[in-house]
């Protein structure tokens, strides 16, 4: 337990410390505290809705197959855990960082919040998206340690993360302002998935890195696809009558078309998580239809 809690204390001090420096209004530009805490607040909604929820699904699985020393089963989950966080993840983050600015403008741009703050917001969005995949990823990585009697170690990446971070903010906040501190956490992010791997590969041996990497590298093509299609629809505006629809409907309407693109190009380059999902849906659908 108590490894565990000094790896909340490091995750709480390494937000205490972008907000500090985020404060240096001379250095990264005006309002630094509340871009970071709006950026990151959108960052953390597609973790929350999905990364979470698989790490509470597979964490047990992970505790009975390490307590049955089946580790081959262990390995299998892991990379199934992978691969479903790397699918769901990549699209949005690119869908983060090529709609940046769409999103932050329907969301809360409005009296004090003008547009300084939405080209500001959205440049930390951007950045931060950068390393949304990686803090996922690193969730479930952290469940396996957990599985496996380990929580020290997780805790002793996390500190190494936290004095990364804070030489990166160092480094990135001169030529790139607020946007470096936002970079700064994704590199650092980034690094601590890549560390928590090798160290878990050396303890279990190979997880099917190569089933990962190709997965990773199949949905990647297909979330820039996605990305380019988002990109084309950000410099559409689609007038409508009511200036409240027509803001919101602008936005539905660019991030349905991104959902329907990404699905296309998952089968294009053969995503295979795609094809899994899409055979279990047309499964399930059958079986109602059977009990009906």
């Amino acid at each position: 337990m108590l490894p565990r809690l000094g790896s909340s204390a490091v995750y709480q001090l390494n937000n205490f410390i972008d907000s500090i420096f985020g404060s240096l209004a001379w250095i990264v530009g005006e309002g630094g505290v509340a871009v970071l805490y709006f950026s990151y607040r959108l960052v953390h909604f597609p973790l929350g809705i999905f990364s979470n929820a698989i790490f509470q699904v597979i964490l047990p699985t992970f505790s009975t197959q390490a307590l049955d020393t089946n580790l081959d089963a262990l390995k299998r989950t892991l990379a199934f855990g992978l691969r479903a966080v790397f699918f769901l993840l990549l699209p949005a983050s690119v869908g983060l960082a090529v709609l940046a600015r769409p999103i932050i403008r329907t969301l809360f741009q409005g009296g004090m919040f003008d547009v300084y703050s939405t080209q500001m917001t959205a440049r930390a969005l951007v950045f931060y998206s950068v390393g949304l995949c990686a803090y996922g990823a690193t969730k479930i990585l952290h469940g396996c340690f957990f599985a496996l009697k380990d929580t020290a170690t997780p805790a002793k990446v996390a500190l190494v993360a936290l004095i990364s971070n804070i030489i990166l903010n160092l480094i990135l906040m001169w030529p790139l302002k607020i946007a470096g501190i936002a970079l700064a956490t994704s590199i650092s992010g980034i690094n601590t998935f890549i560390i928590l791997f090798i160290i878990l590969r050396k303890r279990l041996g190979d997880f099917y890195s190569k089933e990962i990497f190709s997965s990773f590298t199949r949905i990647f093509a297909a979330s820039l696809g996605m990305g380019l299609v988002c990109y084309v629809l950000a410099q559409k505006n689609f007038s409508g009558g009511n200036i409240l629809v027509n803001k919101f409907g602008n936005l539905s309407l660019k991030l349905i078309a991104g959902c329907l693109s990404y699905i296309l190009f998952c089968f294009i380059f053969g995503v295979r998580e795609m094809r899994e999902m899409w055979t279990w849906f047309i499964t399930q659908k059958a079986g109602h239809r059977r009990i009906r």
